[in-house]
């Protein structure tokens, strides 16, 4: 199901399965986790400010420890900071 949650969040899945995929997240606590991470994640890689109280070097630091490759260095909020 996080493949569904991926696709949904790209709007990817067919209209057909948008229902179901949201009820199935609605119901389920680790996929509205996963929902709200691939939420934050997405943004942060497309360079959005967020708020941020360290939560976003958390979420790289969970990719991290997942496997995804993320360069040491990689800041997603530099931007933001730059520009405020």
């Amino acid at each position: 199901m996080s493949l569904k949650v991926s696709l949904l969040l790209d709007d990817q899945l067919a209209p057909a399965e948008v229902k179901a995929a949201l009820d199935e997240t609605a119901a389920d606590p680790r996929l509205r986790d996963r929902y709200t991470l691939y939420g934050l994640i997405g943004d942060a890689l497309r360079g959005n400010s967020t708020p941020d109280d360290g939560f976003s070097a958390r979420i790289f630091e969970r990719m991290r420890r997942e496997g995804t490759a993320v360069d040491q260095g990689f800041d997603p909020l530099a931007q933001a900071r730059d520009e405020g």
